[in-house]
C-alpha cells in the first residue's frame, strides 16, 4: 500500500492556514526533522554563531587599539570568513529542510533517515549557492535604486529555494519561475515573511538570551576587577565551557528561527503552484482514476 502523507502539501491555503501548516509539520515531524538539520546544518551555523562572536570582539578591539595593518588585515579575514559562513547557511538549511519535505511525502516520519534527506543534496546546494549569490547581486542592485525595488525583488525571490529543491530547477530557471508564481501574491508572501520573522525573532532571542548574559557578566566582572575596559581585551570569552553550552543552544534556536521561515515559505509555493496549476487536484484525480480502475478490475 502506498504512503499517503498526513499533510496535503498542494493546496490552496489562506494565510492563517499556512502559519498553522508550518507549526503542524514541525510538531509532527519534530524529532526526524530537526536531527536531520541539527546533524547537517548545526556545525555549519555553530561555526558561524563562533566566527561571529570573534567578529563582535574584533570590532569592540578595533576601537580600543586604534588602527593597525595587523588587526585591520585580521578583521577582513574574519569578515571573509562569516560571510562565506552566511552563503553557505543559507544554502544548506533549504536543502536540508526542503529535502526533508521531499521524503516526506514518501515515507513517514519515523521511517525517514538522512539519507533519504541528503539524496541529491550537493546538486542542491550548488544550485541554491549560486542562486544566493544572483539574488545577492539582483537586490543590492534593486536597493541602490530607491531601495523599493530591492525590496520587492527580495520577496519575490524567496521562493526560489523551494522552486530549486522541489522542481529540480537550475537557479535562473528559478528567477523567472519565482516572477510567475507570485504574481498578485506579493503582499501575501510579504506578510508572512513578516510575521514569521517576529515569530523567529522571539524564539531566537530566547535561545541566545544565556549566552548573552553570561557574556555581559563576564566582561562586567573583568571591568569590576580590573577598573577599566582594556580589560575586556584579554579576556577569552569563548573559552569558558557554558558559552561553549550555550553556543549549541543559541545554534538548535538559530535552526528553529530558520526552519519556521523556509517551511512557511514552502507551504506559500504549495499554494501558490495549486493556484496556479491546480497540481493537487489533478493528482487527487489521478489517483481516484487508479482506484476505479482497480476496483473494476476482474478477480478470478
Amino acid at each position: 500500500m502506498a504512503y499517503t502523507p498526513q499533510i496535503e502539501f498542494y493546496k490552496k491555503r489562506q494565510f492563517g492556514d499556512k502559519l498553522n501548516m508550518t507549526f503542524v509539520f514541525l510538531r509532527e515531524n519534530a524529532w526526524p526533522y530537526l536531527r536531520a538539520q541539527l546533524l547537517i546544518s548545526g556545525p555549519i551555523l555553530l561555526l558561524s554563531n563562533i566566527l561571529m562572536s570573534q567578529l563582535s570582539f574584533g570590532m569592540f578591539n578595533f576601537g580600543e587599539q586604534g588602527f593597525s595593518p595587523d588587526i585591520i588585515i585580521d578583521m577582513f579575514s574574519l569578515y571573509g570568513l562569516v560571510l562565506i559562513s552566511a552563503v553557505v547557511t543559507s544554502a544548506v538549511l533549504p536543502a536540508v529542510a526542503y529535502g526533508y519535505m521531499r521524503a516526506y511525502e514518501h515515507k513517514a516520519p519515523i521511517e525517514i533517515r538522512l539519507p533519504d534527506v541528503t539524496e541529491n543534496l550537493l546538486s542542491r546546494m550548488f544550485n541554491l549557492l549560486v542562486f544566493n549569490v544572483l539574488t545577492a547581486i539582483v537586490v543590492v542592485i534593486g536597493m541602490f535604486l530607491f531601495f523599493i525595488p530591492g525590496v520587492y525583488l527580495m520577496i519575490v525571490l524567496s521562493l526560489g529555494s523551494a522552486i530549486i529543491v522541489f522542481e529540480d530547477n537550475n537557479p535562473i530557471d528559478a528567477f523567472g519561475r519565482a516572477f510567475k508564481l507570485i504574481k498578485d501574491k506579493w503582499w501575501s508572501t510579504l506578510g508572512l515573511l513578516f510575521v514569521t520573522g517576529i515569530i523567529g525573532y522571539v524564539i531566537s532571542g530566547l535561545f541566545s538570551l544565556p549566552r548573552t548574559l553570561l557574556v555581559f557578566g563576564d566582561a562586567l566582572t573583568s571591568v569590576q576587577e580590573s577598573g577599566d575596559l582594556s580589560s575586556l581585551d584579554e579576556s577569552n570569552f569563548g573559552s569558558n565551557p557554558l558559552s561553549i553550552l550555550f553556543s549549541v543552544l543559541e545554534t538548535f534556536g538559530a535552526i528553529l528561527t530558520y526552519s519556521i521561515s523556509f517551511l512557511a515559505l514552502a507551504f506559500q509555493y504549495f499554494n501558490l503552484v495549486e493556484r496556479r496549476e491546480s497540481r493537487g487536484l489533478m493528482s487527487r484525480i489521478e489517483q481516484m482514476d487508479d482506484a476505479g480502475t482497480t476496483e473494476d478490475e476482474e478477480t478470478y
